[in-house]
C-alpha cells in the first residue's frame, strides 16, 4: 500500500509541475493524462487552467473536469466565479464545465444566463487555434461556444435542467444575433429546452424566411423536430418546413431534415417515402442520415431492409455509405437478418471499410439469430 501511495504522490507532483509550466503543450499533455485517468489532482491548478490564455489548454481543462466526475463537483462554485472574469475565454470555459455537470451545477444557472448579454468574442482563441481541428466547419475558427460567452451560455443552459430551461426567452433573443454561429447555437439550445423551448417554435420557424446561413437552417430542422417531440406531436407548419428543407441545395440542410424525420416517430414514418428518395441523393452525408432515420423509425423502417442492403452492395457508393447501410441491418430485426447471405458475400469486397462492416454485422447476426 505504501509504494502505491508514494507512486500516486509522485504522479501528482509531476502533473503539478506540468500544469504549472509556461509551455501550453506540457499543460495539454498533463490535462489529457488527467482526462484519460479521471484524475482531479492537483485541483487548484486544474481550475487555473480554465482561465489559461491558451484556448486549447482551456478546452482540454474542461474535458479533464468532465472526466473527473464527482471528484470535481465540490469545485463548481470556484468554476462559477470565472463567469464574471475579465477574460472572455475563461467565461466560455466555465460555462462549458458547468453545463457538463448538469444538476450539480444547476444552482449556477442564473450566473450562466447572465452571459447571454455578453457581446464579447475571444479573438485570441481564433488566432491561437487557426487550423485546429476543434471547429464547426470553419478550419480557422474554434466552435462558437469557445469564442462567444453568449454562445457558451446558450449551449450550457439546456443541460442545467429546469433551472436552465427557465431562461428560454432570453436564449430566444439570440435568434437575431449578428453572428450566424451564435444564432445556430441559440436554435439548437431552444430545441433542447423541452416545452420551454417549444414555446418559441414560431420564432424559430420565422428564421427560415430570412436566414441564409446553411448551418443555421440545418439547426432549425433539428430543433423543430426536438420541439415536436417535447410537445408529443409535430405542428403541421413545422413538419411542412422540415419537408421543404429536404429540397435545399445544401447537403448539410438536407441531411439535417432527413435526420429530423427519423426522430419524429409515427409523425416521421408517414413520410418514409421521402427518406427512401434520400438514399439516391448525390450527397453521401444525406444518404447516411437517411439510413439512420429509416432505422430510427422502427417497424415502419424495417420493411425497407432490402433497400439498405441494395445500397450496401452497390460498389458505386462510397465505402462510408455502404458501411452505414450494413451497420443498419442488425437493427432492422428479422428482415435485416434475412439478408445475411448478401452480407457474407461482402467479406471479399475490395474496400476494407466494407469488409470490416460485414464482419461486424455477421457477428451480431450469429449472436442474435443462431445459424442465420
Amino acid at each position: 500500500a505504501v509504494p502505491a501511495v508514494l507512486a500516486a504522490a509522485m504522479a501528482s507532483a509531476e502533473l503539478g509541475e506540468m500544469l504549472s509550466s509556461e509551455d501550453p503543450e506540457l499543460k495539454v499533455a498533463a490535462l489529457l493524462r488527467c482526462a484519460d485517468a479521471g484524475l482531479f489532482d492537483p485541483p487548484d491548478l486544474l481550475c487555473d487552467c480554465l482561465s489559461d490564455r491558451d484556448a486549447l489548454v482551456r478546452g482540454t481543462a474542461a474535458k479533464a473536469f468532465t472526466a473527473a466526475g464527482t471528484k470535481a463537483v465540490p469545485y463548481m462554485g470556484k468554476v462559477s466565479q470565472l463567469l464574471t472574469s475579465s477574460d472572455v475565454g475563461a467565461k466560455c470555459a466555465a460555462a462549458e464545465v458547468l453545463g457538463a455537470f448538469a444538476a450539480d451545477a444547476a444552482p449556477h444557472a442564473s450566473a450562466v444566463a447572465a452571459l447571454l448579454d455578453d457581446p464579447a468574442e475571444d479573438k485570441m482563441a481564433v488566432a491561437l487555434m487557426a487550423g485546429c481541428n476543434v471547429t464547426t466547419g470553419d478550419a480557422a475558427r474554434p466552435k462558437a461556444a469557445w469564442r462567444f460567452p453568449r454562445a457558451a451560455a446558450a449551449e450550457a443552459l439546456p443541460k442545467l435542467g429546469a433551472d436552465g430551461r427557465a431562461f428560454a426567452a432570453a436564449v430566444a433573443k439570440l435568434l437575431h444575433d449578428s453572428v450566424p454561429e451564435v444564432r445556430c447555437v441559440a436554435v439548437a439550445s431552444l430545441g433542447a429546452m423541452g416545452m420551454e423551448g417549444a414555446a418559441h417554435e414560431e420564432a424559430v420557424l420565422s428564421l427560415l424566411t430570412t436566414e441564409r446561413d446553411p448551418r443555421v437552417i440545418a439547426s432549425v430542422a433539428t430543433s423543430l423536430a426536438e420541439m415536436g417531440k417535447a410537445r408529443g406531436c409535430s405542428n403541421q407548419p413545422a413538419m411542412d418546413a422540415i419537408l421543404r428543407l429536404l429540397l435545399s441545395q445544401h447537403p448539410g440542410v438536407r441531411a439535417a431534415a432527413a435526420g429530423a424525420l427519423g426522430s419524429l416517430g409515427d409523425a416521421g414514418s408517414v413520410h418514409i417515402a421521402k427518406l427512401l428518395r434520400c438514399l439516391t441523393d448525390r450527397s453521401p452525408q444525406v444518404k447516411i442520415a437517411a439510413i439512420s432515420s429509416i432505422v430510427a423509425l422502427g417497424p415502419p423502417g424495417q420493411v425497407y431492409a432490402v433497400d439498405l442492403c441494395r445500397l450496401a452492395v452497390d460498389e458505386w457508393q462510397l465505402p462510408a455509405v455502404r458501411a452505414s447501410a450494413l451497420d443498419a441491418l442488425p437493427l432492422l430485426g428479422e428482415r435485416g437478418a434475412a439478408l445475411a447471405y448478401e452480407v457474407a458475400e461482402l467479406l471479399e469486397d475490395p474496400e476494407e471499410e466494407v469488409r470490416f462492416a460485414a464482419m461486424r454485422v455477421l457477428e451480431i447476426f450469429s449472436k442474435g439469430y443462431g445459424d442465420v
